[in-house]
């Protein structure tokens, strides 16, 4: 599908420099649109403009293009006021655990903000947001989270959510906007599905001919075996017609008796009989044959172009699945990365090795301050808190702070330094039961 292109006035400070620029219209990474002029990639605005005195961006930054027939999605004039959140035309859940509420949700980046943006306005606090790694509760994977600081139940939180991403007097907008990667793909999907549907015709088709030009071939075969048959047999006939002939000169130069020649000359009309008969026959032969050749050449060719119509549409197909390909390596490439807590662990901590959920519930401590603090002495060798009862070779650090209501002095640690490394579980202590279940699983490390 080709890119969207504008006609572009270029200002300098407000100054018109150049106008008629023909360009493709790029997103940039704020999500907006953008140009690029004298190797800088600048804003999109209302009317087609773009000023060279404003912000820009690196045209790798800039990689993505806008699609011919999407809404253009012109960046805000500098300083202007952003229009308020009026509702989100997103998916999303509400999960509630023991760390707190948590709204999932799929989005664009610039949407995920603005809808963060619109909790933080509706007093709803967000403590984090970030890119969803793993299943939310209800089994289905989302592109963010965000986690609330609000304490009331799931009901009152799902209310107050609700209310800001699909508020009562929100009303869907008349004219839909349309995702570009999202009309690709059905597009392709339908042209897939198209060539599909024509390969299986053809192929169909191809097989009736295959199974067509074999009965010819098999016909042709038998009649080939009839026809060599019928000349032998005329062969056979013309032999005992000339050995009566010779016969009958030989007799009637001899003089010999009437019975004995009238017989010869009986056989001999036997013979030319059976010889005519032979040689009708075998035309009848000929022409089927000739028949059965004109038509297995006929449907031979059919079955070529049969054959070269399959191949264009597995080279169309093959194309369209590079294509796809190529889209889907594109838009993973373009996806914000954040590594957040599971690459900041390895960086800062060299010789811990993480088990269990350990990195799950570091990314879920309100207050991570003591337990950073303890990690960073078992980091550096030294041995802190106290051994691990009936655990060989653990120990057990206690009373750490987790800033989480109900479990704020329930923090632990528990390490086995081994060789280079040290294992690490943090846990957070619900009750007696649940701990020794916890530590029955360091066994297996």
């Amino acid at each position: 599908m080709a890119s969207a292109k504008a006609l572009v006035r270029v200002l300098d400070h407000g100054t018109e420099v150049e106008s008629g620029v023909r360009r493709p219209i790029r997103l940039t990474p704020d999500g907006y649109a953008g140009v690029a002029y004298a190797g800088s990639v600048y804003p999109l605005r209302q009317g087609d403009l773009i000023d060279l005195g404003g912000s820009s961006w690196e045209l790798a930054d800039c990689d993505r293009f806008l699609f011919a027939g999407a809404e253009v999605p012109y960046a805000p004039i500098a300083g202007e006021p952003l229009k308020a959140a009026s509702g989100f035309d997103v998916e999303w859940h509400l999960e509630t655990n023991q760390y707190g509420h948590y709204v999932v949700f799929n989005a664009s980046e610039r949407v995920a903000s603005s809808l963060v943006s619109a909790l933080e306005d509706a007093d709803l606090n967000v403590q984090r947001w970030d890119v969803s790694h793993r299943p939310a509760d209800d089994g289905n994977f989302y592109d963010w989270f965000a986690r609330l600081r609000f304490k009331g139940s799931q009901a009152e939180a799902l209310a107050l959510v609700g209310a800001v991403i699909a508020p009562p007097s929100f009303l869907a907008p008349a004219v839909p906007v349309t995702d570009p990667t999202t009309a690709r793909l059905a597009d392709a999907e339908a042209r897939i599905e198209e060539l599909l549907n024509q390969l299986y015709v053809a192929t169909r088709k191809g097989e009736a001919a295959e199974r067509e030009l074999a009965q010819l071939r098999h016909d042709l075969g038998n009649a080939e075996a009839s026809e060599h048959r019928y000349r032998e047999s005329v062969a056979l006939a013309e032999r005992h017609h000339s050995d009566l002939q010779e016969q009958l000169a030989v007799l009637r130069q001899g003089l010999g008796g009437m019975a004995d020649t009238a017989e010869l000359v009986k056989s001999l009309a036997d013979a030319e009989e059976l010889r005519e008969l032979a040689l009708a026959e075998n035309s009848l032969l000929l022409e089927r044959v000739r028949a059965a050749d004109s038509e297995a050449a006929e449907s031979g060719a059919h079955a070529d172009n049969l054959a070269v119509q399959v191949d264009a549409l597995l080279g169309r197909v093959s194309e369209l699945e590079a294509l796809e390909t190529e889209r889907l390596r594109a838009a993973t490439a373009q996806r914000p990365r954040r590594g957040g807590v599971i690459e900041f662990l390895p960086q800062a901590f060299s010789r811990l090795e993480f088990v269990l959920d350990a990195v799950d519930v570091i990314a879920n401590l309100d207050s991570p301050a003591s337990t950073m603090r303890a990690l960073a002495e078992i980091d550096s060798g030294r041995l802190v808190g106290k051994d691990l009862e009936g655990m060989r070779g653990w120990f057990e650090v206690t009373k750490l702070a987790t800033g989480i209501a109900g479990s704020e002095r329930l923090g632990r640690i528990y390490y086995k330094p081994d060789g280079q490394r040290v294992l690490v579980s943090v846990h957070i202590k619900q009750d007696d039961e649940q701990q020794r279940r916890h530590i029955e699983r360091l066994r297996a490390f």
